[in-house]
Formats: structure tokens, sequence, C-alpha cells
């Protein structure tokens, strides 16, 4: 079992940082990574900074983990009137320090004035920045890794005087993804005391150079693992479950994935296709009851089925022939990853470069305009139809991610964490 723990060891050679534990492609890559080093004999340990979410992921055996969301929900509870109304003074403060004094802020570089900038911090973001800093400082590792934006912020801001190597992990489309005030300033600012920023595709590291030339020879691509074992569907079989064939998706339920868009067009399917054909979703998110509500609406409760969150996505790629992902705007989803390794032919938009770096439309699965319901339409209309093509994608996509696994990723791997060979 992995262990629960209030500091992180002496010694440790890398520590992932995450916002929480909840469902999330991030969570999902930090864990295989830390698995993976673990295997390798390395000290590895995790950090989790919010409260408010269930865990969702079964933790590595051997993996230290110093959960902060306790200490973060009781920093909050325990606010008088008089604490509520300091915090948000110090917010507004802080805003105002952003707006009215950008360039001394730029001016201060990484082992400077680190007081200043972690009250910055804090008062943007919340408690979560300056026991950060104190956990890294009390017992600084080698190696830091943080995934999502604002954890990669607090991750800089905990390290700015600190030493050691420091990567962090962007993963969303930044022409796509909309940051309000004060977010783009601090971003590619803080940046400064990365020793490695990293995308995870090829399109996204590009928009990330030219955003912030002065640190692009410090970018680097570093695409998700996959780890699928013996999962391709020639060999799971199928389940009694569900009638197949079906359509699926898996993500988060939130609008970026254009899960809405998908009921549509499932809706609009033919009726030969629709008396065949299931559609299942796998995920859970704040849009769950509209979708849901969309769902009897259109008279389909009989034939799209919700399933939740699942932390074994794979298993259900058995009840299915096509996985489809509209989204709006993406990063590398690690669910179309492994529909692709387990040889499904899939569906996705061309609203992010992610995707489509990956779905070769009609070699290794179709491509389709984002936002486009009757392009959706057809292209399942056409894999519904077409059980060869479905095979010859699936074939392909599964012959694509083999690009993906740890043996042909783990050196692209430790040259980010500046780790040895073995």
């Amino acid at each position: 079992m992995s262990k629960l723990a209030s500091a992180l060891p002496t010694g440790c050679e890398l520590v992932f940082v995450l916002p929480h534990l909840g469902p999330g492609g991030a969570q999902k890559v930090a864990l295989l990574a830390a698995k993976h080093f673990l295997a390798d004999g390395l000290s590895v340990a995790l950090v989790t900074l919010l409260p408010g979410h269930v865990q969702a992921h079964d933790l590595p055996e051997g993996l230290c983990w110093v959960d902060l969301g306790g200490d973060v929900a009781s920093a909050r509870r325990q606010r008088s009137v008089k604490v509520r109304s300091a915090r948000l003074l110090h917010r507004w403060l802080a805003l105002l320090l952003v707006a009215a004094s950008w360039p001394l802020l730029q001016g201060i570089k990484p082992g400077r004035h680190g007081g200043v900038v972690r009250w910055l911090l804090v008062g943007l973001i919340g408690p979560q920045a300056s026991m950060l800093h104190r956990l890294l400082a009390q017992t600084p590792p080698q190696r830091v890794m943080s995934m999502l934006t604002r954890t990669n912020l607090l991750c800089c801001q905990a390290r700015w005087m600190l030493p050691g190597h420091l990567v962090v992990s962007e993963r969303n489309d930044p022409n796509r993804q909309r940051l309000s005030f004060p977010w783009p300033r601090l971003q590619g600012w803080l940046w400064c005391r990365a020793d490695r920023v990293t995308a995870n595709t090829a399109g996204d590291l590009d928009a990330l150079q030219r955003r912030n030339p002065e640190i692009a020879s410090r970018m680097n691509l570093l695409p998700n693992p996959l780890v699928l074992g013996s999962a391709h569907r020639d060999a799971i079989g199928w389940s009694d479950k569900f009638e197949r064939p079906a359509f699926i998706a898996v993500c988060r339920l939130v609008p970026q994935k254009g899960i809405d868009l998908l009921l549509e067009a499932y809706a609009a399917l033919s009726p030969a296709i629709h008396s065949q054909w299931r559609l299942l979703i796998i995920g859970e998110g704040p849009e769950r009851a509209a979708l849901e509500q969309r769902t009897s609406d259109l008279h389909l409760a009989e034939r799209i089925h919700f399933l939740g969150f699942q932390p074994d996505p794979i298993r259900y790629f058995r009840d299915a022939e096509v996985f489809v992902l509209p989204s709006r705007f993406e990063g590398m989803p690690n669910a179309l990853l492994e529909a692709m390794g387990c040889g499904l032919a899939s569906i996705v938009s061309d609203a992010s470069p992610g995707p489509v770096e990956v779905v070769s439309d009609e070699q290794s699965g179709l491509g389709v305009p984002s936002g486009s319901i009757p392009a959706l339409t057809t292209a399942m209309e056409r894999l519904a139809l077409d059980a060869a093509l479905r095979r010859q994608l699936g074939q392909k996509a599964a012959a694509t991610m083999r690009q993906q696994s740890w043996s042909a990723l783990d050196q692209p791997w430790r040259d980010v964490l500046a780790l040895p060979s073995v």
C-alpha cells in the first residue's frame, strides 16, 4: 500500500504535484510515471493540494503521498469575519500589484524576493501556496514535476528560492484555453523558475514557444505514456452487459468535451443504425444532469448509458466499436490514446492539434470539423455501416500507439526530469 505522510522523505528523488486525485488525465499520467520510476528503484512522492475531491485513482505500491487538502480545508473553515475581510483585501491588493506594477514584478528573478512572490500567490490562489512552499523547503526534493496551470504556478513560487530541478506540464491547447486576468501575465513570468516547461502535443508546444520566446529553449514535447498490457480488443473479447455494437465516449462531463454535440449527433442517426447501436458515456462532471435530461428529452434513455467515472475504462472498450470525442478544445486525452491502443476506430474534432496529431484522417480514425453536428453524424453513420473500415482504422490506430509505450518514452521522460539513463 502507498502511505499517507505529513512530510516528504529525506533525499526524495522525484515529487509529482497535482491539484487533487479526482478524475482526470493529468492524474492518470502522473501516477503512471510514478509507478514506472518506482519500479526503477527511485524514491518517489506525490503531493496533492485541494480538499473536496474523492480519490478516483489507486496509488502504486511504495508511493509516499502528502495531501495538503485537509490543512487547506482547515484554514478555510477557521476564518472569522475579520480574517475573511483580510483575505479579500489581500486578493485585491495582489490583483492591483499585478495590474499597476507589472514591469517591477517582471524584474524579480528566481532566487530573489521570494517573500513577495509567495505573498502574491497566497493572495491570488490561497493558503496552499504557503503550505506547498513550507513542505518543499522542509525536505527539498531533487526534482519536482507539477501538472496543470495553477498548480504549475504554485510550484514555481514554492521553488522560487529553493534549489532543485523543476518541470511544469501544461495539458491543454493554449490557443483555446481561456485564462482570465492575471493568469496570462503570471504564467510566463513564473515559468522563469522552471527548468523545463512541457506540453504533450507538438501543436501545443509550438503555441507555447511562440507566446514565450524568452524561454522557448527550455520547452519540451513530453508525450503521455500508454500502458495497455493485453487489452487489445481482439484479446479481451465481449462482455454480456450491453448489446454490441456501441459508440463510446470517455471524458469529464464539461462543456469542453462536447458531449452535448455527441447526443445531438447520435439522435440524428438513421433509424436502422439507431435500432442497433448504443452509446456508452463514461465520466462524471457538472454537466451530467443536463446531459441526462437532454437524453430523456430525445427519448433515448434506453439507448444512451451514462456509466459514471470508471477507474479502468479500458475494460469497457470491449463493449464498443467506435470511440467518439467531439471536444471544443483539447490537450492530448488519455482516453483517446487508450481507445486507439485497444484497436478502436476513433472520431475526433479538429478543434485542437493534439487529437489530430495521432488520429490521421482516413488512416487511424476520422476527423470532423469542430462543432459540426451533421459532420459528426455522417462520420458515425459511415463507421457504423462499414465494419471493414472500422477494423482497418483500428489496426492502424493500435500500431500508431506503440510509439506511446514506455519502451519508446522512457528516455524522453528521463531527459526532461534530469534523471540518469538506465
